[in-house]
């Protein structure tokens, strides 16, 4: 009978090896669970949309029966509500900055408490300079013989945004664009050292050119305004 009690003996070990095992996993397993998994953030919005996203909808009710501009999120809203997020800064390197949308969300972000930093070109700030320095914004122009063609933006100075599109209107209703959305340390870290050399270079250059509109821009405007868009 001895060889029974040994086997017996073998198979209680194994028993209560396997019973510890088990709880081993479980406790590994609820303490895990229970930690906030950060996944890094990499994403590509991609232009056109398609059109104007009709702005009564976005602010929840379109009276117009035959609405023919966009009754649903377009990639336009996708960076306004980024813009939204920021939480202690936003700098904006632009050659292009007239989208209305857009000009909004940093203003609004401006009278939240967020910093907010904007460098562009001379030749392309336009219209829109008056209503961002008015509203406070910090605004640098590049003022030299050369382009500003930076299209990028930093938020909290931990997630870049960049690629082709110019914040326009109609490059985001109707160009083929894209955005890059990246939290990789070593390409913000990148972009974020760009974007200060660039902030001391035009320090003091407030210089802003206003140009005319173009026959083809009061074109548009005026569609846009029948249209009941002002983005």
């Amino acid at each position: 009978m001895t060889w029974l009690w040994k086997a017996a003996a073998a198979m209680s070990i194994s028993t209560n090896i396997a019973i510890f095992s088990y709880i081993l996993y479980q406790l590994w397993t609820s303490k895990h669970e229970t930690e906030e998994i950060e996944e890094p953030v990499a994403r590509v919005l991609m232009f056109p949309d398609g059109g104007y996203q009709c702005n009564y909808w976005t602010a929840g009710n379109c009276p117009f029966e035959h609405c023919t501009l966009l009754h649903h999120k377009t990639n336009k809203t996708r960076l306004k509500e980024l813009l939204e997020r920021a939480e202690k800064s936003i700098d904006v390197c632009m050659f292009v900055l007239s989208c209305a949308v857009l000009l909004d969300a940093l203003i609004e972000a401006h009278r939240k408490g967020v910093q907010v930093r904007i460098v562009c070109d001379n030749m392309k700030i336009s219209g829109s300079a008056y209503k961002i320095t008015e509203a406070g914004l910090d605004v640098r122009v590049d003022i030299s013989p050369s382009t500003m063609h930076h299209k990028f933006m930093i938020i909290d100075n931990e997630v870049l945004l960049t690629g082709s599109y110019n914040w326009t209107a109609s490059g985001a209703a109707y160009n083929r664009e894209n955005v890059f959305i990246t939290d990789e340390k070593y390409v913000v870290d990148q972009f974020n050292g760009e974007f200060e050399k660039l902030w001391i270079k035009f320090e003091g250059s407030s210089e802003i050119r206003y140009e005319p509109l173009t026959s083809c821009e009061v074109i548009r405007n005026r569609f846009v305004h029948r249209s009941h868009d002002k983005s």
